[in-house]
C-alpha cells in the first residue's frame, strides 16, 4: 500500500498545473477529560461556500466527480459540469480538466482523476473520456477501491476495451451518421463531400468506421469524396489547426465548388468551418459532437448571458443570425447537445445508482429512462443502442446514442 500512495503522490506533482489537494494531518489524540468533567460540545461545521444561485437538493451521502475538456478544447462539457455543480453544490460536485494535450499527457490526466477520488468522490463522470480514460480507471480503483463506479462518456479508446472498465461507456452512434450526415448532405445539395482529420483521429475505432461508412454511402449516392489531412489539434495546437482551416477552405470552395459539404473531425476546428462556409459557400450538415451550443452561436456572435441551456431561444437566433448571412439551407445540426447530454446522463444515473436505485452497476432500464428525460428537457429525443462486435454480439454496457436533425 505504501507504494501506491508514493506512486499517487508523484502523479499530483507531475499535475503541478492544478493545486494539490493534500491530505490534512492528523491533529495528536486529545487528553482525555476527568470522568467528573463533561467533555466539551464539539464546534458545528461551517457551511461551504456555494456558488450563487445553488439551490442544495436533498439526497443521501454522497459525491460525484466530473472530469471534462477545458473551455478551450471541450466548451460544453465543461459548461454542463459547472450547471451539474450548481443544481448540486459544490460539496456533492468535484471536477477536474484534462489538458489540451491530452495525447501527450495522460499522466496528467491520470492525476487530475485520481485527485476526485482524492477529493471523496464515489463516482467518476468522464466527459471526454480521452486516452488514458482506461489506466486512470485501474489506476483509481486500485488506490481507492473497486466500487468507485465509473461514466466515460464520448469514449477515445476502443469500445471493447473501454467497456471491460468503466461500468457505463456512452458516445454518438458515429456507426449510424456514417450514413445520416451523408444524406443529410445530400438532401441540402451537396454533390462532393470533404472529410477534414488528421492520423490519430483516424486510427480510432469509432472515427474509423464512421468514415468507412461515409465514404460508403457518398459511392452509393454518386457523391465525390475529398479527403483533407489538418494538423492535430492536441499536438500542434489549437491556434494553428484553427488557422489552417481558416487559410484553407476558400482555396478549397475553388477547388472542389460551392456544393461542397465539410465535415471535421475535431470540436477545436468548428467554429472556423462555420464561419468560412457562411462567407464562401459550402454546406455545413453536422459538427464532430452534434449540438446546437457547440461553435454555432460563437460564429454567428450570439449572446446565451441569461439564457445559458435555453436551446428554444438559440435554435431561434441561429435560424435569423444564419438567414441574415445567406446561409439558410446550409447548416443543421442535432437539436440535442450529446456532450452536455452525456455530462447530465452520467451525473444523473450516478446519483441512481449511489441511492441504491439500480439493478446493480449497470441497468440499462433506469439509463434510458434517465436519458430519455434528460433528452426531453433539451427538447428532443434519443434511440439508444449498444455497440456492435464483429461477431455479430453486442457490447452491452456500450452505448450508442442517435437523434435526429434540424435544419436552419
Amino acid at each position: 500500500m505504501l507504494k501506491k500512495l508514493i506512486g499517487f503522490a508523484m502523479l499530483l506533482v507531475f499535475a503541478f498545473v492544478l493545486a494539490a489537494c493534500a491530505a490534512t494531518p492528523e491533529a495528536p489524540a486529545a487528553t482525555p477529560a476527568p470522568a467528573a468533567t463533561p467533555a466539551p460540545a464539539p464546534e458545528a461545521t461551517p457551511e461551504p461556500e456555494l456558488p450563487d444561485g445553488t439551490e442544495l437538493v436533498e439526497v443521501g451521502d454522497w459525491v460525484i466527480g466530473i472530469i471534462t475538456g477545458t473551455v478551450t478544447q471541450g466548451e460544453e462539457e465543461y459548461l454542463a459540469s459547472m450547471r451539474m455543480e450548481e443544481r448540486f453544490g459544490s460539496d456533492r460536485i468535484v471536477r477536474a480538466t484534462y489538458p489540451d494535450n491530452f495525447a501527450a499527457e495522460m499522466e496528467v490526466t491520470i492525476a487530475n482523476v485520481l485527485t476526485l477520488a482524492d477529493a471523496g468522490a464515489q463516482a467518476i463522470v468522464f466527459v471526454q473520456a480521452v486516452p488514458g480514460a482506461i489506466a486512470a480507471i485501474q489506476q483509481t480503483r486500485e488506490l481507492f477501491g473497486e466500487e468507485i463506479f465509473f461514466f466515460a462518456g464520448v469514449t477515445h479508446e476502443p469500445p471493447e476495451e473501454i467497456a471491460a472498465h468503466a461500468d457505463i461507456a456512452m458516445i454518438s452512434d458515429d456507426l449510424s451518421m456514417g450514413r445520416v450526415i451523408m444524406e443529410q448532405a445530400v438532401a441540402m445539395g451537396a454533390d462532393t463531400f470533404a472529410h477534414i482529420s488528421f492520423p490519430r483521429h483516424l486510427g480510432m475505432v469509432n472515427i474509423a468506421a464512421r468514415r468507412a461508412l461515409l465514404m460508403e454511402t457518398a459511392e452509393e449516392y454518386g457523391i465525390q469524396w475529398v479527403e483533407l489531412t489538418a494538423p492535430d489539434p492536441s499536438t500542434e495546437g489549437v491556434p494553428q489547426a484553427q488557422m489552417f482551416i481558416l487559410e484553407n477552405l476558400p482555396r478549397w470552395i475553388e477547388e472542389h465548388g460551392p456544393n461542397t459539404a465539410f465535415f471535421s473531425t475535431n470540436c477545436g476546428m468548428q467554429e472556423p468551418l462555420i464561419t468560412q462556409i457562411a462567407a464562401y459557400g459550402g454546406f455545413y450538415p453536422l459538427q464532430c459532437c452534434p449540438s446546437p451550443f457547440h461553435a454555432l452561436p460563437s460564429a454567428f456572435n450570439i449572446s446565451m448571458e441569461g439564457r445559458e441551456g435555453d436551446v428554444d431561444f438559440l435554435i431561434e437566433q441561429l435560424t435569423i443570425a444564419i438567414a441574415e448571412a445567406g446561409g439558410t439551407g446550409r447548416f443543421s445540426t442535432w437539436p440535442i447537445p450529446i456532450n452536455m447530454l452525456l455530462v447530465e446522463v452520467g451525473v444523473l444515473y450516478s446519483i441512481e445508482f449511489l441511492e441504491g436505485r439500480t439493478d446493480g452497476r449497470h441497468d440499462r432500464a433506469v439509463l434510458e429512462r434517465v436519458i430519455n428525460e434528460v433528452a426531453a428537457n433539451y427538447g428532443g429525443a434519443v434511440e439508444l443502442s449498444n455497440w456492435p462486435v464483429g461477431d455479430g454480439t453486442y457490447i452491452e454496457n456500450s452505448y450508442r446514442v442517435l437523434s435526429d436533425f434540424i435544419d436552419f
